[in-house]
């Protein structure tokens, strides 16, 4: 079997966060290759989620750091905190996602019940 590319294992995760928040009732738009802070935004009438994934074999939430600073640079400048909110969401090869809300001044792990694996 032919050896994946980053895109690839990145589509892959980015399909996953699609499907999840499709089946909590989210209109939702993938940005395919943007390298942007979005990788997926999901729009419902009570609440609006800009995702960033990432995807790891071995979770080490300080290597993220820089990430989650421009996450919260951006919420800054454009004054989006009353606007949408932004979620950090980490694959974790065998485990599944491990996610956090990112603020403007802080980083909160979501609840256990937001914390779905979707298999391995």
């Amino acid at each position: 079997m032919a050896k994946r590319t980053n895109y690839q294992r990145g589509y892959e995760i980015e399909r996953k966060i699609v499907q999840e928040l499709t089946n909590r009732g989210y209109l939702v738009v993938r940005s395919a290759g943007s390298h942007s802070k979005i990788d997926v935004l999901g729009i419902r009438k009570d609440r609006i989620v800009a995702v960033q994934s990432k995807r790891t074999k071995a979770f080490s939430p300080s290597a993220y750091r820089k990430e989650i600073a421009e996450i919260q640079e951006v919420i800054r400048n454009y004054e989006l905190g009353d606007v949408l909110e932004f979620e950090f969401w980490v694959w974790v090869d065998r485990k599944g996602f491990s996610k956090w809300k990112i603020t403007q001044s802080d980083v909160l792990v979501l609840p256990t019940n937001e914390q779905t694996g979707m298999g391995c």
